[in-house]
């Protein structure tokens, strides 16, 4: 299981939640501002370097990824504002996911 903390990219959190989870074989779960990755087989991993490439990729594709870093501890993963910039695109609530709260 892998935690992505999404706190400076809250705007952004569910569409980064769905190309994560396009690009890597895992179960997305949202808590907070947090979203979690766990694998679909119980024995399998998932590789926190692969994850972070794949969030890096998506802060390219939307011309952030100047104002953000990803670190990983191999259990979780934060996105930090570099230079305290936020995020202020107004996105829709995404009704088709559902959010966790027991993890």
């Amino acid at each position: 299981m892998i935690i992505v903390n999404c706190k400076d990219v809250l705007p952004i959190q569910h569409e980064l939640l769905i190309h994560v989870a396009d690009h890597i074989e895992a179960i997305p779960a949202i808590k907070h501002s947090e979203f979690v990755l766990s694998p679909i087989e119980h024995d399998d991993t998932i590789d926190d370097r692969k994850v972070s490439a794949v969030i890096q990729n998506y802060l390219e594709s939307i011309g952030e990824a100047n104002n953000f870093s990803v670190v990983s501890d191999s259990k979780k993963i934060i996105i930090k504002s570099i230079n305290g910039k936020k995020i202020n695109r107004i996105t829709p609530p995404v009704k088709s996911m559902r959010t966790c709260c027991g993890i």
